[in-house]
């Protein structure tokens, strides 16, 4: 009797851990970067999205390796996204906003929803880059349509020294 409950307990554990690991956020890759850490950033890019929807950038030149610290800000009143993705996120991204109720905000990790006047960040690593070009965008119905996106073309990684 007195060797049972270790045993139970032995069997259960691992169990326990894995079922716990499954509803972890583990860190996600897509086909334009992943998620980084802020302490990791080796630049800093600001972002202000307007209510005449259009993301102004101080600086573009984003290359593959780079880990880019977005500063964005939402200079309008009206709700606007700043989502970093490609042609195929932007894809599932509208078929999922179509699906949830408007004025949701959206719990992706390369995505900020913002009220106006808000200002957030976001840390990309833009590596492994597979896709050749980066689309930053607002989702918001109607934005993306009237111009609220910037496609860039992604440089190929700096040179060691």
């Amino acid at each position: 009797m007195k060797y049972q409950r270790p045993l139970l307990l032995t069997l259960l554990l691992p169990a326990a851990a894995m079922a716990q690991m499954q509803g972890m956020d583990m860190p996600e890759q897509f086909a334009f970067g992943q998620p980084a850490e802020e302490s990791a950033a080796t630049r800093t890019i600001h972002v202000e999205a307007t209510d005449t929807m259009r993301l102004k950038f101080d600086s573009m030149s984003i290359r593959r390796g780079d880990v880019v610290k977005f500063v964005v800000r939402n200079s309008g009143q009206a709700p606007h996204e700043f989502a970093i993705g490609d042609e195929s996120f932007r894809k599932e991204h509208l078929l999922e906003m179509r699906k949830q109720m408007a004025g949701m905000e959206h719990q992706d990790v390369n995505v900020l929803s913002l009220k106006g006047g808000e200002t957030k960040t976001i840390v990309w690593r833009f590596d492994p880059v597979k896709s050749k070009s980066v689309l930053f965008a607002c989702y918001v119905p109607g934005h993306f349509e009237a111009g609220m996106y910037h496609r860039h073309v992604m440089l190929k990684q700096a040179l060691p020294n």
